[in-house]
């Protein structure tokens, strides 16, 4: 047995979770092949890696077009007619090339754009006998609903999810709760203390760990400096980057200014198996709102604070975790040190935290994915040999699915234009392009029928609306099925409902449809292409009732076209204040055996530009159909017809995901506008605190050159001085010296830190104290080693004053420095004949 398993690599969840289920597979029997196959290998190379920055650079930096575009991608495929529709980014042929080149038995994915081409192809006919599982890596609902019906099986991770797929109308058959495929191996207490060990971490000691997935995408300063801000204890952090070296360098730069309470351990790219460790290790752990970094911390049972970092997917994930109790949902990286706080120290909240996250790995069992895939006895859902042709199967429920449709769009009157048919799949229908119209008035769907003769039957069909659309038995008379009734076996039908029609208007339709029959009977009128097709007696029809139908004009105004008698029959009744108007399809249902099974919208020689537009465009929706709202339809391998509302919404079941009200979505250039605002903002703080690190080092400089100073004018004096002052003020200077340079010693030149420079000035004005009095009882008067070290100590005291202060003055003073200006007060070091430093300050001789 082969089975291959599809994944994404734009996130390391998908890949994760595809090593996760061949493991499972393979422990399950060792026999199979499994082969893991990247989806997004099949894109044009350059094209991939332009794919892959812009979504990164998208997700990392502009959060509110982000989430546009996920929300405008939702409510697309919420309203799309068909899935099929919805653009994407892997060619169907090279994915159904490498397919038939391996020749699988199971397919599986974990990515939803995989099991949206399988779908596709699954419904071209192209994948016979092959099964298709696919794992949805996250925990919002969306469109993907819509995905399960395509495939045969769909896995979720939550019981939440399950129970918002089956109120979006999946058979419960076709999905399972399996919990989220981690590979997490066991861990011990003893092996966590070794993991802390090896990093000279305290076990005794919170730690927390703070990963964000490989590209490392959460402001991590930012988290570590929160949490600095708001401890009163100490605490250790372990930082994983991933492959995010400006994060890195952010923790670098925050780590020398760090408060001792905190100790920070910062690393990049590490192996899974290293991660775990450290989770498994730490007493909380924080980490962005993928699919499997929270599932990996809930199987390990850790409290756990998810960022808000990706908008879109992974907020709508970390929203549910919120819900469900299983984790807490950080929306400002700033009060974050404060949920860290009150979760480590409050048991009862890490008590029923961890509660909800037991209930979730209690529904954890991937040995379903496996045997899904392994089981020979479950198979591909293939439609029945005779489905959908002539006194074949139907489907199983017309009734009820029209029922539903009549309770949600009720309607008097039903202008139904049947699309065009053929058995080839033509650009053109040569057959019969313009497609067939018939007229629904009450339950009567009068269709003309162009097979029939006077002694067979009527001319004018008076059908059920189940037996035009979904019949296998044929009516009295010459039929052709999929053309003159069981419309939706061969060819998609669009339905112009209407409600609010008069009765009387509905009696004169009646009678009139019941005229054209006499007629018929009479000799006295017959179909006819030209003169008499199915639009003429729609026309009659709707004249009789009072609503008199411009014909369209064009370039053979004489031949009436259903395209154009839709249109108009449209444009009455929206006219018409009386009546209501909606838009429904009933879709070709693929799996149909019928002869006829490929269509395409109806062409009008009345409009040559719009037909000649259809021709060349060939698949985009037609406007018409944008214009559909609700549509009955089917999936292959399923004799069921779905009734699917097709308005714009971000949730296939129409529930407001997780009880938040949702504004109306911004236009895109209001999104755009305001991440632009924020662009620059981000540039102009960006530049700012580039100029700020540059006054920065050149403070840091000044602040080097003064101490270092400070050091050569000590110990110049001190040599000198050993000379003139003996005795107990000789023992005294020594002493005062070796204080002096013990605070040099350990000051830390790149912090400066203020405590410790105090420190040093004392010493230094202890020193200009002690060489003062001992040369002064040695009969010396104002000696210059003691006006050099007077100079010294003003200049670093004043400078220590204001200065190394970023926040004020200093600026605009260090800010002289950059441009050349020197301070007068800060004397240059000279040498003496004899090489060694000396100064010259003021008052020095």
């Amino acid at each position: 047995m082969k089975i291959v398993i599809f994944f994404s690599s734009i996130g390391q969840g998908h890949i994760s979770a595809a090593q996760a289920i061949e493991k499972e597979i393979t422990r399950q029997d060792p026999s199979v092949i499994v082969l893991k196959k990247d989806i997004r290998a099949f894109m044009d190379p350059m094209r991939r890696v332009l794919d892959e920055k812009l979504y990164w650079f998208i997700a990392k930096n502009l959060p509110g077009l982000f989430d546009y575009l996920f929300t405008s991608l939702q409510e697309k495929g919420n309203s799309a007619g068909s899935l099929s529709s919805l653009p994407h980014d892997y060619p169907e042929e090279k994915v159904i090339e490498y397919l038939n080149a391996e020749a699988p038995d199971a397919i599986l994915a974990t990515h939803y754009g995989s099991a949206q081409v399988l779908g596709n192809l699954r419904e071209k006919g192209l994948l016979p006998g092959i099964k298709i599982g696919w794992l949805h890596t996250d925990y919002f609902e969306g469109y993907f609903p819509r995905i399960s019906l395509r495939i045969d099986r769909t896995f979720l991770a939550h019981p939440e999810l399950t129970s918002r797929w089956l109120a979006a109308g999946i058979p419960p058959e076709l999905i399972e709760t399996t919990g989220m495929p981690v590979n997490v191996p066991g861990g011990t207490e003893a092996g966590g203390k070794r993991c802390l060990e090896r990093l000279d971490f305290v076990p005794e000691i919170k730690t927390i760990t703070i990963a964000s997935g490989k590209e490392g995408a959460a402001d991590f300063a930012g988290v570590v400096e929160s949490i600095a801000a708001h401890t009163t204890e100490s605490l250790q952090v372990i930082a994983v980057c991933g492959c995010n070296e400006k994060q890195r360098r952010a923790l670098e730069k925050l780590q020398r200014r760090l408060s001792s309470l905190v100790r920070l351990e910062i690393l990049g790219f590490i192996p899974q198996a290293d991660l775990v460790s450290f989770i498994y290790a730490s007493d909380l752990f924080i980490t962005k709102a993928g699919g499997l970094s929270p599932a990996e911390a809930f199987t390990l049972g850790k409290p756990t604070i998810l960022l808000n970092v990706i908008s879109g997917h992974e907020r709508e994930n970390a929203e549910l975790f919120s819900k469900l109790g299983m984790a807490r949902f950080n929306t400002d990286v700033k009060e974050v040190g404060a949920q860290v706080l009150e979760l480590l120290h409050d048991r009862d909240k890490q008590a029923a935290m961890l509660a909800a996250q037991q209930e979730f790995q209690a529904n954890m069992d991937i040995g379903k994915i496996a045997r899904f895939a392994l089981d020979e006895s479950i198979k591909a859902r293939l439609p029945e040999a005779d489905f959908g042709v002539e006194k074949g199967l139907a489907v199983r429920n017309a009734e009820e699915a029209l029922a539903r449709l009549e309770a949600d769009a009720p309607a008097d009157v039903e202008v139904l234009l049947s699309y065009s048919t053929s058995k080839q799949d033509e650009r053109i229908v040569m057959e019969n392009p313009f497609g067939h119209i018939a007229l629904r008035v009450g339950a009567t769907v009068y269709s003309s029928n162009h097979m029939t003769r006077s002694e067979e039957g009527p001319l004018l069909q008076n059908l059920g609306l189940a037996e035009y659309l979904f019949g296998v038995e044929p009516p009295v008379g010459s039929q052709d099925h999929t053309s003159t009734y069981g419309m939706a076996y061969g060819r998609d039908t669009l339905g112009l409902r209407v409600a609010g029609v008069a009765p009387a208007s509905l009696e004169r339709m009646h009678a009139e449809a019941a005229k054209i029959e006499e007629e018929f009977r009479a000799g006295e009128c017959n179909w006819n292409r030209i003169k008499a097709n199915c639009a003429d007696f729609v026309v009659r029809i709707l004249h009789a009732g009072g609503y008199r139908l411009q014909y369209m004009e064009g370039p053979v105004s004489v031949v009436t076209m259903p395209l154009d008698i839709f249109d108009r029959a449209r444009s009455a009744f929206e006219d018409d204040l009386h009546c209501e108007t909606e838009l429904v399809a009933y879709r070709r249902l693929p799996g149909s055996q019928a002869s006829y099974r490929f269509s395409r919208f109806p062409l009008s020689l009345g409009q040559p530009v719009r037909a000649l537009t259809q021709i060349i465009t060939n698949t985009d929706p037609e406007k018409i159909e944008k214009a559909v709202k609700r549509q009955l339809t089917g999936y292959f391998g399923d004799d069921r017809i779905y009734y699917e509302n097709l308005n714009k919404r971000l949730s296939t079941s129409a529930a407001d995901d997780l009880d938040r009200s949702r504004k109306k979505a911004r236009r895109i250039e209001g999104v755009l506008f305001e991440e632009m605002k924020q662009l620059i903002t981000a540039r102009q703080m960006m530049q700012f605190a580039a100029y700020k690190e540059k006054i920065d080092r050149q403070v840091t400089r000044e602040f080097i050159f003064l101490i270092e100073r400070c050091y050569d004018v000590a110990r110049i004096s001190m040599e000198h001085a050993e000379g003139i002052i003996t005795g107990q003020n000789g023992l005294t200077l020594r002493s005062a010296f070796e204080d002096l340079m013990g605070e040099y010693g350990a000051l830390n030149f790149r912090e400066r830190q203020t405590e410790q420079l105090s420190q040093f000035i004392s010493k230094l004005s202890e020193f200009q104290s002690v060489i003062e009095k001992g040369l002064s009882e040695a009969g010396q008067k104002r000696h210059e080693l003691a006006a050099e070290v007077s100079a010294v100590l003003g200049a670093i005291e004043r400078r220590f004053k204001d200065s190394f202060d970023l926040t004020a003055a200093p600026l605009r003073k260090a800010l002289k420095m950059t441009r050349g200006k020197k301070d007068p007060s800060v004397a240059p070091v000279h040498r003496s004949a004899n090489g060694a430093k000396s100064g010259r300050g003021k008052g020095a001789s």
